[in-house]
């Protein structure tokens, strides 16, 4: 008798871990796998991917305050006590000026004369801070600039490279394209380094001279307000970094005082809901920032 014929070989099946798409769509992130079912053949098991459970941007929000250290501009006419006002926050000095050197028990670094010694000193602050260090206080924003300025017309321009009578409008072939790298020097590298250091818990205070600048409004007139001595192409963007911008002044009765707000002739900010006018001295200002904001009225 004739042997039954063999039956029909199945086939194979591959396993799950064997189980391969058709095809993947996309990349990175955003990769699309296509299966057989998908295009209405038979289910079978596959193995989950990322993409079958995404977590949803809203599991990122931020509901609660993350309190983090100050970072702020103090700036007055010269006397006012703006250097005290660092030597009171127990604050490590940036030296950019040269002019801290009468202040007693003030911790300063050495007279830097240029921005590479500048940088050198806040990477050090970024990556290796001394134990306890709380606050690191420069002296001053204006100098700090005219530093980065220095650097950008006369180090940077492979062309005019040590000319001292280079200028913003005249270095790297003119048309003020010196102003933009200036810009670039303080956005990619001075701010990002500054958020180092708060980063490790250490406030950071930008001393400033004041000048009496013009200012135009949004609606376009021009008022007079005392601000920070820096040019004005380049203030916006250390105004707008800073939590607080106080201005230290001398009322009649000799009482040194900081303005919180702005008004009419002052230029001034914070965060922090503080008091319109505070004692120049870091332990008034510390402790309003601390304090608890008072609770709004009934409706």
């Amino acid at each position: 008798m004739p042997a039954d014929p063999p039956a029909p070989h199945a086939p194979d099946i591959p396993s799950a871990a064997e189980a391969r798409p058709l095809v993947r769509l996309g990349q990175g992130d955003f990769t699309r796998e296509v299966w057989p079912e998908d295009l209405g053949g038979a289910r079978r098991h596959r193995p989950p991917t990322h993409q079958e459970n995404p977590m949803s941007l809203l599991d990122t929000v931020i509901t609660a305050t993350t309190p983090a250290p100050p970072k702020m501009i103090v700036y007055g006419t010269p006397g006012v006590g703006k250097t005290t006002f660092a030597r009171s926050a127990g604050a490590l000095l940036i030296d950019c000026e040269n002019g801290a050197g009468a202040v007693p028990g003030l911790t300063r670094t050495p007279y830097l004369r240029s921005w590479p010694e500048v940088h050198a000193w806040l990477e050090e602050l970024a990556s290796r801070p001394p134990a306890n260090l709380g606050v690191v206080a420069v002296d001053t924003l204006d100098w700090l600039v005219q530093r980065i300025v220095e650097y950008v017309v006369m180090d940077l321009d492979k062309k005019g490279r040590g000319e001292v009578t280079n200028t913003l409008s005249s270095a790297h072939g003119g048309y003020f394209k010196a102003r933009e790298i200036v810009h670039n020097i303080v956005n990619r590298d001075l701010l990002p380094l500054l958020n180092a250091i708060t980063d490790r818990g250490i406030a950071v205070v930008l001393l400033a001279h004041a000048a009496n600048t013009k200012m135009t409004t949004p609606e376009g007139f021009d008022v007079r307000l005392a601000a920070p001595d820096i040019p004005q192409w380049i203030a916006p963007t250390f105004i707008e970094w800073a939590d607080a911008v106080l201005f230290a002044w001398r009322e009649a009765d000799g009482a040194r005082v900081l303005t919180t707000e702005g008004t009419s002739t002052v230029t001034a900010k914070n965060r922090y809901a503080l008091p319109p006018r505070l004692e120049l001295s870091w332990d008034a200002v510390a402790a309003a920032i601390q304090r608890e904001p008072a609770p709004s009225p009934a409706a």
